[in-house]
């Protein structure tokens, strides 16, 4: 089965009929929501039931696994393959994000640490401005590739664009399903909050755990030293093991190394 790096790699339109698949079945999604819900006042309200913040442990420990997930099934660290794919995309719903996008962006990651090509690259870049590109950038170093495979024609820069909005066009669908998923209340004191920590902790790693020296070389880190660390690195399976995980990608838990388990490498 081939991985959404190859088949972007090899097919010009194959992000359109991703992410255009994937906004059509959210959208049917969410029509359905809304034609099941039977009492609309309570949606048209925006008063929030403050017990909701009694559940922020459990969507901070969400904040942390689901991402996870989601990174490790793009590497495949998964043993079967097709179950990298369903976890990847469940786990998307929630990160408001398809699983392509992930990897496209993740690969060059790893393949461009720290250069212009690294849609994660913070050199130069303030955290709280890094903390809005690292989530909601990437575009520019993806759009360079796709010209380089496919060429660099006004088609294909056309084409790209629409990738580009197709693309965010399945985050408010993603978010609407939440909505009606949860409530009012609880997508404000649940979901709300449990996302804005996945966001936070996504740039915190991108961001400190890389380093250009003296000599222009990228230097990766490891982190567990202190309360945070070890929370997030005990619930995201080891993801501030960022050193280690450039190493070997292929560990799903970079703080453990090789498992033997059935399920994970």
């Amino acid at each position: 089965m081939k991985t959404h790096w190859q088949k972007f790699k090899k097919d010009p339109l194959y992000l359109i009929r991703y992410f255009g698949t994937s906004l059509l079945i959210g959208i049917a999604v969410v029509l359905l929501q809304a034609y099941l819900i039977e009492d609309w006042s309570s949606y048209q309200s925006l008063s929030i039931d403050w017990r909701g913040f009694l559940l922020l442990p459990i969507g901070l420990v969400i904040g942390v696994a689901i991402p996870a997930l989601m990174h490790n099934c793009v590497h495949g660290n998964l043993r079967k393959r097709i179950l990298n794919n369903i976890a990847g995309e469940l786990a998307g719903i929630y990160i408001l994000l398809g699983m392509a996008a992930f990897e496209l962006n993740h690969r060059m990651h790893h393949v461009y640490a720290d250069t212009e090509l690294d849609p994660h690259n913070p050199e130069g870049k303030k955290f709280f401005f890094f903390f809005f590109a690292n989530n909601f950038g990437g575009t520019k170093p993806v759009l360079t590739k796709y010209l380089q495979f496919h060429g660099d024609t006004k088609k294909n820069r056309a084409r790209f664009s629409l990738i580009v909005l197709l693309h965010f066009l399945n985050v408010p669908v993603r978010l609407m399903f939440w909505y009606f998923l949860l409530g009012p209340s609880l997508f404000l004191t649940f979901f709300v909050p449990s996302y804005l920590f996945h966001m936070f902790v996504f740039a915190h790693i991108n961001y400190y755990t890389h380093e250009t020296n003296e000599e222009g070389k990228s230097v990766v880190f490891n982190f567990d030293s202190n309360l945070y660390y070890r929370f997030v690195n005990r619930f995201g399976s080891g993801v501030y093991f960022h050193a280690n995980h450039h190493r070997n990608p292929n560990h799903y838990n970079p703080m453990k190394g090789a498992s033997t388990s059935w399920l994970f490498r």
